[in-house]
């Protein structure tokens, strides 16, 4: 093009500029194109305008075209970020996250050696929860280029994400022998570690993370998850405590009113202490076990809790009042998240106060249920069964933990075999809709559309003589009730269940397959996956130990 044609070159480059952004702003692809050529045609190798025309193609859904392109760009730009990504972003903020990977895909049969491109894919697979995909995109990388620190990373993240630990364990390593400085490779390394139950291993790789970023509090707070899987638990509460620094995890209270850790003789008279649920109806009914030592130091406790919890907590031992949902907080002098409470009274492994129970069902609504609830079968048994736990998609990867832990009915069919035992459903949420269609033999009562709150399920755990579950609530609840519960228990199991806070008991002679104990819960076995994701093996051996206590045999359901 000819120089007359801009005699303000420069004026007329940021205004034409200034409208492809705009369009491209707000996702008006084909409007964008004119003032994208311009540039290119006034400028044919200036990447920024490259650039802008290759987004305006892939926006238009043109994607082998927009690859052409971006490929100039990305080899213009050697030590950015691949255009490509820029792309994805910009797709994905238009709402055409279903162009993202066709996208990638041409990109990749434009460029098949950019080890950028490869990775950037991955990373959005993976995101896409697609984990597999994006080990496979990475794996030709890393056979070529073993050194990419990155790649060997992203990859490890990806074998994590399969259940693949020993390989993701080696990704890390590799990472962390190419390049020891970033936080996150030894972080992650020391959260595969752990998962493996190589607990002093995983504090040791905690440490050098925490060591190269001492201020991230998401480290922080997963070394101290080691810490208590290790049993090292009075520096590990300590250590916890950096979770108040990701945000509100319930109650936006001032840390300055946080309740101090106390001395073995230290009082609390006339004090007012407000204990405040955080996420999980879980940890509040674990740890509600240390508010009667509040009270015992002269304390007047209030309760700030849930709704589906209050009701359960009226008249709890130690407590002057339970406040829930979206009521004011009295006054107070110091407030005490429940996770907070073990770091108060400097709990230690060994002396854990595990009481055999420490909750009451109401006895008018256990009156109540009773007309509700099937008999005992004649010299049988009643047995509750919770076979999936809650999502939380409100929470970042906690709906993969979740399908970690959880079950479906159809996966306990091999419980319908027993003989002698009535089932109540106690599942509640989208996956107690399985309930309608059991497995079948598996004759399943299912009284979970009158339930209200965790009133009415301790109501009807009172009654029974023993609860079938997944780590999820209602284990808490039926420990705290001083009910027997088997819960079935997946390979990377939560801390709390960890062998360094096992409870011992006549089941550890019968060798490393018998049910493990729990020092928190006395009535408690676990039955714990071999191997990630490996159910079989737990559900028939609970069968078989349901069935001799059932005082019968197993039968082909």
């Amino acid at each position: 093009m000819a120089e007359a044609a801009f005699p303000d070159r420069d004026g007329m480059r940021r205004g034409l500029m200034a409208s492809a952004l705009a369009r491209l702003d707000e996702g008006a692809f084909d409007a964008a194109m004119a003032p994208a050529r311009l540039l290119v045609a006034s400028a044919p190798r200036d990447p920024e305008a490259l650039l802008l025309l290759g987004l305006a193609e892939g926006g238009a859904g043109r994607a082998g075209r927009a690859a052409h392109i971006l490929a100039r760009v990305a080899a213009a730009r050697p030590d950015a970020a691949h255009p490509a990504t820029d792309l994805a972003h910009l797709l994905l903020r238009h709402g055409g996250a279903g162009a993202v990977c066709a996208q990638y895909a041409a990109c990749l049969r434009q460029s098949p050696g950019d080890a950028r491109l490869r990775r950037d894919y991955a990373a959005f697979l993976r995101g896409q929860n697609q984990p597999a995909e994006a080990a496979a995109l990475l794996e030709p990388l890393l056979a070529t280029s073993p050194d990419d620190a990155a790649a060997q990373h992203l990859c490890g993240l990806a074998y994590a994400d399969l259940g693949r630990n020993a390989l993701a364990v080696a990704c890390f390593r590799a990472a962390i022998a190419i390049d020891p400085a970033p936080a996150p490779g030894w972080a992650n390394l020391g959260m595969m570690l752990k998962i493996d139950g190589r607990f002093a291993e995983a504090v040791a790789a905690y440490d050098q993370a925490v060591a190269r970023a001492p201020a991230d509090a998401q480290i922080r707070v997963n070394r101290a998850v080691a810490l208590l899987a290790a049993g090292r638990l009075e520096e590990a509460w300590a250590e916890y405590e950096w979770r108040l620094r990701l945000g509100p995890r319930g109650a936006a209270l001032p840390v300055a009113r946080l309740l101090p850790t106390l001395g073995p003789a230290t009082r609390l008279d006339g004090q007012r202490i407000l204990v405040t649920h955080e996420e999980g109806f879980g940890d509040t009914l674990h740890f509600l076990r240390y508010v009667p030592m509040l009270a015992a130091r002269g304390a007047a406790v209030t309760l700030w809790v849930p709704r589906p919890l209050a009701r359960l907590l009226e008249g709890f031992s130690g407590v002057e009042a339970v406040i829930s949902g979206d009521q004011a907080p009295p006054a107070y002098d110091f407030h005490c998240p429940v996770f907070s409470l073990p770091r108060v009274f400097a709990s230690r492994a060994g002396a854990l106060p595990a009481a055999p129970s420490y909750l009451r069902a109401d006895p008018l609504l256990v009156a109540h249920w009773a007309a509700r609830l099937p008999p005992s079968p004649p010299c049988g048994m009643r047995v509750g069964l919770v076979w999936a736990g809650q999502a939380r998609p409100w929470l970042e990867g906690f709906a993969t933990l979740d399908a970690r832990r959880s079950l479906t009915l159809a996966a306990l069919a091999p419980l319908a075999g027993v003989a002698g035992v009535a089932f109540i459903s106690l599942q509640m949420g989208p996956s107690a809709a399985q309930a309608a269609a059991p497995p079948c033999g598996l004759a399943l009562h299912d009284p979970s559309t009158g339930i209200a709150d965790f009133a009415d399920t301790a109501a009807i755990l009172a009654q029974l003589d023993l609860l079938v579950s997944v780590d999820t609530a209602v284990v808490h609840l039926a420990g705290a009730l001083g009910v027997p519960v088997w819960m079935l228990d997946r390979y990377d199991h939560c801390w709390r269940w960890a062998p360094a806070l096992g409870g011992g008991g006549p089941d550890d002679a019968a060798g490393a397959t018998a049910p493990q104990r729990s020092a928190w819960y006395p009535g408690l076995r676990i039955f714990r996956q071999p191997r990630m994701g490996e159910w079989d093996a737990p559900i028939t051996q609970l069968a078989a130990a349901l069935a001799a206590r059932a005082g019968g045999s197993i039968s082909s359901p």
